[in-house]
Formats: structure tokens, sequence, C-alpha cells
């Protein structure tokens, strides 16, 4: 069945089965969404589907809103699985939101799913127990030889906690909520604590919480300490920041706030909730003198980073910081200065759609990288292309594979940082799609030349390399980094060495055009202080 066809099929499904469950709005270290034999490293505006299980490393943390408002803040270690979601806005009774804990913990305030109720639309299972929703904020960690007491200090030494027993723990905060097991169920109402020891042990009331329940979570962010839109009104009397104990019970160690924190734009806006979605691709290469990167990527932008000129030609660019898409580097905020024509320029159309690709090339104007700034020239040229974004939900609802082709004509000629050179031949990968998995992998070597008189630089990819489709914030992209050669001929030396020097290659692409079958892709490869990079349009017919 076709990508297409399975995508009309889908529109009829009640529900839309495939539709996206939540976001990111943060994802502080090491933080995993796996997705089939995929694996999506997540960031602030990841979308979150049903079926995926979010991993949370060592010394990380995350939170996670979904639709139905519901927030959840995944604890370091965490393992979590979203079974079944559903939710259309509105109760009509096929609402469902349905976890794994599978290891670690987290805090949550509820949503409208759990409002109402019900364990058949709302529960949490866990390897001892099932939690069925009576309530709005709760705490739940499992504990699998991986929990301990706090460290006690005496004598000017400290002492590691004591591991403690194995099975879930609770705690909660606001509302009720029931836990069940072979045993049958047993409620838990506001400031009251559990440990469910296995499936076959009866939930067992704590009289205060242990030491390891609270986990701050707060994460580190560029506005750390500062509350999201959250934090209003209805979320306060919900219990997000009430912590209070009855007097007739002893008094337990105070959890930490559960600080809702929502990274946000230079502007103030918030990533996430109320931010307009990226509508443009920008991708890019570049040499800067001496330099040893590959300055060669891109981002997902709104049309407002680049200035255009007469027919549609970039006269400036500035790409915001912290951008989202294939950069290693996206904290640098690289801009532009292009105040004059580019000696290569092409805008072609989409088939069947008015909507319009530009490529260009310049050899005079400024960039301003990694906070050096420098003049462009025969040796260090900018490469620049911009599109529409695909749509996000276009990409997402895509299955199958797709082969993506490519020709000379359909990029900016291809330049080195060396002098006098110019391309003499070569040809360029394709690129294998494979929706279903979300990778993408260079499909043939990359072979190209460069050449004047008698001197050559042949620069080579061994084939196979891959990387994952990362569908977010409006759009989807993928990275794909991989290892080769960079022969020397004649009299240019490659990394200023004779002979056949190592060299690495990346494929930064972001998914172009109406349909989802068209690729914006920046080509670069480095050896030592010798650099090479194109940007090419990819399609299965072109």
């Amino acid at each position: 069945m076709s990508s297409r066809i399975l995508f009309l099929s889908l529109l009829l499904l009640p529900g839309l089965a495939l539709a996206q469950a939540g976001r990111f709005i943060l994802a502080v270290g090491d933080v995993v969404v796996a997705r089939g034999a995929a694996e999506i490293r997540a960031g602030v505006g990841t979308p979150v589907e049903t079926g995926d299980t979010i991993r949370v490393g060592v010394n990380s943390n995350a939170q996670v809103r979904l639709s139905d408002e519901s927030i959840l803040g995944l604890r370091s270690g965490t393992v979590l699985r979203l079974d079944e979601y559903a939710w259309s806005g509105t109760a009509d009774g096929r609402e469902r939101s349905i976890f794994s804990l599978l290891k670690g913990g987290f805090r949550t305030v509820t949503g409208a799913i759990g409002r109402l109720q019900s364990r058949d639309r709302y529960a949490v299972r866990t390897p001892t127990a099932t939690v069925g929703i009576r309530g709005t904020h709760y705490t739940l960690v499992h504990c699998d030889d991986d929990c301990a007491a706090s460290p006690t200090a005496s004598g000017g030494q400290t002492t590691p906690g004591a591991a403690v027993p194995n099975g879930t723990y609770g705690g909660v905060s606001d509302g009720r909520i029931g836990v069940e097991n072979a045993t049958g169920e047993r409620l838990f109402g506001a400031n009251e604590y559990f440990h469910v020891a296995s499936q076959n042990t009866p939930p067992q009331s704590l009289i205060a919480p242990p030491s390891f329940l609270y986990d701050r979570l707060a994460g580190q962010s560029r506005n750390q300490g500062e509350k999201g839109q959250e934090t209003s009104e209805n979320m306060a009397q919900s219990g997000m920041n009430a912590e209070s104990r009855p007097s007739d019970t002893p008094v337990p160690p105070t959890p930490n706030e559960f600080i809702v924190t929502e990274q946000r734009t230079p502007t103030g806006e918030s990533v996430v909730v109320g931010a307009t979605r990226f509508d443009t691709a920008a991708l890019g290469f570049w040499s800067q003198p001496g330099s040893q990167n590959q300055d060669g990527g891109g981002a997902l932008v709104q049309q407002s980073a680049l200035t255009l000129g007469s027919g549609g030609v970039p006269t400036a660019f500035k790409i915001p910081e912290n951008c989202v898409g294939p950069n290693e580097n996206c904290t640098s905020a690289p801009s532009g200065s292009l105040p004059n024509a580019p000696i290569q320029q092409n805008s072609t159309p989409f088939p069947g759609s008015t909507q319009v690709v530009f490529w260009g090339r310049w050899n005079s104007g400024t960039i301003t990288d990694d906070g050096q700034t420098f003049s462009l020239s025969s040796t260090h040229q900018a490469h620049l292309m911009y599109a529409p974004l695909t749509p996000m939900e276009t990409i997402a609802s895509k299955s199958g594979t797709l082969l993506m082709t490519t020709s000379l004509s359909n990029g900016t000629t291809p330049t080195t940082n060396q002098p006098s050179f110019t391309f003499a031949s070569g040809s360029f990968p394709n690129i294998h799609i494979d929706f279903t998995h979300k990778t993408a992998t260079l499909a043939s070597n990359l072979s190209l030349s460069f050449q004047f008189s008698v001197n050559q630089q042949n620069w080579s990819l061994n084939s196979g390399p891959s990387g994952s489709i990362h569908v977010q914030n409006g759009g989807a992209f993928f990275q794909i980094q991989g290892t080769g050669t960079c022969a020397s001929v004649g009299g240019s030396f490659c990394n200023g060495l004779g002979g056949t020097q190592t060299a690495t290659f990346k494929a930064g692409g972001i998914f172009i055009g109406p349909a989802g079958d068209h690729a914006g892709v920046a080509l670069s490869g480095s050896s030592g202080t010798s650099n090479m990079g194109t940007v090419r349009l990819y399609c299965p017919t072109c």
C-alpha cells in the first residue's frame, strides 16, 4: 500500500490512532523516545505518540504535556511506555490514557481524561499493581534494585543510604487513587503513601513518604526556576504546589516543589504552547578560514529568519539561538549579510504546487558563526537553500520506503576551501527514506572530484551510514554522519598531506514541500582543515 493511500485510509479511522498524544516541554540530559525500531533523541517540542517508550538516562529528566493538558514529570532512570492514548478534545467515550511504568518514576498533574475517574479510561500499570485515577496530583516510583534511602552524615563523613525493598511506591497530593493487584483494590487519599511489594502482596500504607519518593525534576533550562503557563489558578488549586500535611500525623520530609518548566524563545514565547509553528527549511554550508569544522546543516525556522530581496533571493539571514534541525551546534545563532547577488541561483517549483525551493551560492558578503565574522571569497563560499516545510503530520502518518535521487542540476556546484579549484566531475548519493522505522540512509557511494589543471582532490564516502528522522515543531529532519577518504592527486593535498587521508561527512536533510517526497540536504565533508560542501534538492523523480 502506498504511503498516500495509507494516509487517506487513516483519516477514516475514529480518533486517528497515529495522532500526536503530546509534546516534551522539557528534556534535560539523555532523553530518548523509542518508536518502533527507531530511537529519537528528545528535545523541546518533540512529539509523543501512542506506543512510544520514553527512556530517561542518568542525571537527566523530562516533562511531557499531553493534549488533555496533563503534565508528566519524569525522573532520572525512568522507562515509561504510552500504551494507549486518545483525546479528541471532548469526552466522547473513546478517550484513553494508559501507561506502563517499567522503571523509575514520575510526578503528574492529570488532565481532562484523568478527571473522568474511570479505570477503563485512565490507568498506570507497574510490575506490581495498576493505579486507577481518582485524583489530580500523585507520584509513583517503581524500585528494582535501584532505590536507596537518603545518605546519612556523622562525624564529618557521609554514609550512603541503604537499599530499600523493591516494589512500587506512591504518594497522593490531591484527590484519590485506587491501587489494585491480584489481592484486590485499596484507595489512598491526599497526603497518604503506600508500597506494593508484588502482584500477590496487598498495598501497604506508609506513615510518611520514603526519602527517595520525591524528585525536583526542575531540570536546567534557559529560564531555570521560572514556571510555565501551567502555574495558573486551577493548577495551583489542583495541588501542583500544595504539599501540606494534616496536623494529627507525623510531619514527613517536605517534598520539593513540582516546577513545571516550559522553555521559551528569546522573545518570551512558549516554544510549545502558543508559539507559531516553524514553516520554512533553511539549509547551508560555508567554510570558515582555518576551520576543521564541517559548517553544513540546517534549521527549522519561520520565514522571518530570512531577509528576501527581488525574486526571493536572500540578502540576509539570522538563525535563532537553540534552533531545531540537523545541526550539531544550534547555540551559535549563525547569521549572514549577503548584499551582492549570488554567483549561482535557482528557483524550482514542486510538482503540482506553487511552492518554490530556492538555492544559491555566494562568494561575497559576510558570515558570523561561533562568534567569528569572516568575509566570503572564492575559497570560503556560502551555499544556501530555503523552502516550505512538509507538515509534521504528513511525515508522521507516512509508512513504507522511498528512494530519493538527485542529479548535478538540482543544487549548487560543490566547492572546497582550496584556492583555484573548480568542480570537475562526480556523483551524489541516493537517500533511502524508511518512513515506517523513521530512518534515512545514504544508499550509494559519494565520489566527487575537484580539479584545476593537473591538481585534483577526490572525496569518497563509504556507503551505508544512517540517521533517525525527527518529527517536531512543524516539520521533520534527519542528520546522517559517515566516514570516507580525501585522496590527494598532483599538487593538491588533503589536510596539507599527500596520499589518501581520512575524511568525515555529514548530510543534514529537511523534508520540504506539501507531500513529504522532497528533501533539502546540505552535504559537507572535512579532512582536517580541508572542507567541501554543497546543498542539494532530493526528490523521487528528478
